[in-house]
Formats: C-alpha cells, sequence, structure tokens
C-alpha cells in the first residue's frame, strides 16, 4: 500500500481515484493532441484546395470533404478537453451570487447535463455511423461511417470527462480542472 506525503497510508479507493486520475490526464492529453493534429491536417488540406484552385486551376474534389471530416475531430477533441477542465458551459455566474451549498448543486446539475448529453451524442453518433456503414463518401472514397466517428468518440470522451467531474462534485471534492496546477487548456 503506498503512503501519503504525512506517512499515513492512503487508502485503496484514493489510490484508485489517483490512478484513473491519472490516466484520464492521458486520455485528455490526447484528446488534444489529436484536436491538434487534425488542425495542422485541415489547414493544409485547406491549403491544398486554396492553392490547387486559384493556381492550377483545378480544385481537388476531396479537399472540401477532407477539411470538413478534419475539423470535426478538432472541435470534438477540444470540446472533451474543455470538459476535463472546466471549460464547459455552467452557471458560474449564477453560482458566485449563490449560497455554498447551491452553487454546489449548481455544479452538480451542470456536470449531470454535460455527461448526458456526452452520452447522447456517442449513442445516437454511434447509431448514425451504423447507419451509413455501408455507404461511401463520393468525394474521400471512405466509409460514411467515419463522418461520424468524431462525434462517437468525442461525446464518448465527453460523457466519461462530465461523469469524472460529477463523481468530485459529488463527493465533495475538487473537480479535475480545479486540482490541476496547470491545466492543459487556457482561456487567456
Amino acid at each position: 500500500m503506498a503512503a501519503t506525503g504525512d506517512g499515513r497510508p492512503r487508502t485503496g479507493a484514493a489510490a484508485w481515484a489517483r490512478g484513473l486520475g491519472r490516466a484520464l490526464d492521458h486520455c485528455c492529453s490526447i484528446c488534444l493532441g489529436i484536436a491538434g493534429l487534425a488542425l495542422v491536417a485541415m489547414t493544409g488540406v485547406v491549403s491544398w484546395g486554396v492553392f490547387g484552385r486559384f493556381v492550377l486551376n483545378d480544385t481537388p474534389a476531396w479537399a472540401e470533404a477532407g477539411a470538413l471530416l478534419l475539423m470535426g475531430w478538432v472541435i470534438l477533441g477540444a470540446a472533451a478537453a474543455g470538459v476535463r477542465e472546466g471549460f464547459h458551459m455552467g452557471f458560474d455566474t449564477v453560482k458566485a451570487l449563490l449560497p455554498a451549498p447551491l452553487g454546489r448543486a449548481c455544479d452538480i446539475a451542470s456536470d449531470l447535463v454535460v455527461t448526458l448529453f456526452g452520452a447522447g451524442m456517442a449513442w445516437f453518433g454511434g447509431e448514425l455511423a451504423l447507419d451509413v456503414w455501408d455507404a461511401t463518401l463520393p468525394a474521400i472514397g471512405l466509409p460514411g461511417t467515419v463522418e461520424y466517428l468524431p462525434l462517437v468518440l468525442g461525446g464518448a470522451m465527453i460523457a466519461l470527462f462530465g461523469l469524472e467531474r460529477l463523481a468530485a462534485h459529488l463527493a465533495g471534492v475538487e473537480a479535475p480542472a480545479e486540482a490541476m496546477v496547470t491545466p492543459l487548456v487556457s482561456d487567456a
């Protein structure tokens, strides 16, 4: 059993929660990495499309469809990381005016809504992906399912990160963004 900083043994649940938190830190970093790579790739695709149109006078047919597909990865990867770090919509303005117990209730309500929204995105996005499994995207030649993968995976990560925040607020401890020394994303 591991020990805390003051030498007391750590409980199994606390050690498990810390390990889960570290694993979710890595998942958040992966979400941001995927979003960053997709943004760079999307910039390249759009640049090539513009070059093809105005210099070569031959616009590549796949450029627009490819850029839109990559945009889904950018948006949903960054949105999932934003949920983990507490940048999702909440009741912050109202919460600041309320007594602490009501502010905590607002945190719980906000995290519950975000978690359910992410789960719905993953579920219904999965249904859409299965419905178009046998279709082919004409401009890029990929299965139709690839259009909905960002929705499914982003929704699953949003639900997972929302559930982590919900559990923290229900337990009365700091949510991940409040506990981080240096957040991965900042609004500055």
